[in-house]
């Protein structure tokens, strides 16, 4: 496990991680929004894709922004591009749900089982990247660990408590 204080790989793994926490929590929040009254299931795929589409893209406009407000100068080429490569990190939460909508969409299994799907791999993926970040913080394993599985907890609690709320 890597520690704190090894440098810019760990540095860098770490960003990625929290920028894969926020992509679980902009799907699970979407999946959540969607599923009382969901729409089609490539119009799911489609919303899923388009909102992080439009999230990375504004928080990628936004750090270009201030790169150039901190360095008195347009970003490069390159700093560009590494930008837009860390921000799309958060996608990563998306191309499984994505892929269960497109298949119920050809009517390879139902529309409810890609919501379960979605949810349930959200909440690993939360789960995974939320340890790779505390881990990469020099954190124990067990904190690493802890961390994880209340990050999914506080997931499955906000989803039940929804469906509670919502008959």
């Amino acid at each position: 496990m890597l520690r704190k204080g090894h440098g810019l790989a760990a540095a860098t793994a770490g960003l990625l991680a929290a920028r894969g926490v926020y992509g679980c929590i902009v799907v699970l929040s979407l999946l959540l929004a969607l599923e009382d009254h969901p729409p089609p299931a490539f119009e799911t795929a489609l919303v899923l894709a388009t909102t992080l589409t439009g999230i990375v893209a504004a928080e990628a406009f936004a750090s270009l922004i201030g790169q150039e407000v901190e360095r008195g100068r347009p970003p490069t080429w390159g700093e560009r591009r590494r930008t837009a490569a860390e921000r799309s990190t958060a996608f990563s939460a998306a191309v499984a749900p994505i892929l269960f909508f497109v298949l119920a969409g050809f009517g390879l299994f139902a529309e409810r089982l890609a919501f379960t799907l979605s949810r349930w791999v959200t909440l690993i993926l939360l789960f995974v990247f939320c340890c790779a970040a505390r881990g990469l913080s020099g954190r124990t394993r067990t904190n690493a660990l802890l961390t994880g599985f209340v990050a999914a907890a506080l997931g499955v609690v906000l989803a039940n408590f929804k469906s509670l709320t919502h008959g």
